[in-house]
């Protein structure tokens, strides 16, 4: 619904949207709601203005500055960002501070995951680095793995699809997916 009023207000005024105007819509959005709806958002972009990053909270609040941190770790990442965040980082500072920032949110809060990923937006490109590291494995298993007896899994019912752009290559077919419930 935001892509498409954003979309609109660019086909209207001949000019790119600012990150603040995205922001607004989202936020308007959400106090319309009362906060009923669960959005804590970090919008970032880049405009006419530079690099913008702004919070977008449940209840219809936004908030602009140089960093930000949201859910369940963010007070362990926000300590590491407020202590060595500085101006004008180069890109590898940057991305040393945020994979930072997350291992102390992941190993700080049972709640978050374990891996990092960093997003790097500048003017006309967005870059992810999925799984840039991911150190929190682990450590004890069971050698032979888990095995689970036949008698003790009910399966109540199952599903084959075909799946592709045609049911038979050459004979067979192409693709299948089992789902199993």
């Amino acid at each position: 619904m935001i892509k498409r009023q954003l979309e609109l207000h660019r086909l209207n005024t001949h000019t790119e949207n600012r990150v603040q105007t995205a922001a607004l819509r989202l936020t308007s959005h959400a106090f319309k709601h009362g906060g009923q709806i669960g959005t804590h958002l970090i919008v970032g972009g880049v405009d006419c203005k530079g690099g913008q990053l702004i919070e977008c909270s449940s209840d219809g609040n936004m908030y602009s500055n140089p960093y930000h941190t949201t859910g369940s770790g963010s007070l362990a990442a926000m300590a590491i960002m407020e202590t060595y965040y500085k101006e004008n980082m180069t890109r590898e500072e940057a991305i040393k501070l945020c994979v930072a920032a997350i291992e102390a949110g992941i190993y700080h809060d049972l709640g978050s995951g374990s891996n990092v990923d960093v997003c790097i937006i500048t003017k006309g490109k967005t870059e992810m680095l999925r799984n840039l590291k991911h150190d929190n494995q682990k450590v004890f298993s069971k050698p032979g793995g888990y095995q689970f007896r036949k008698d003790r899994v009910v399966i109540l019912e199952e599903v084959r699809y075909k799946v592709g752009p045609s049911a038979h290559v050459g004979g067979k077919e192409s693709m299948m997916m089992d789902l199993s419930s």
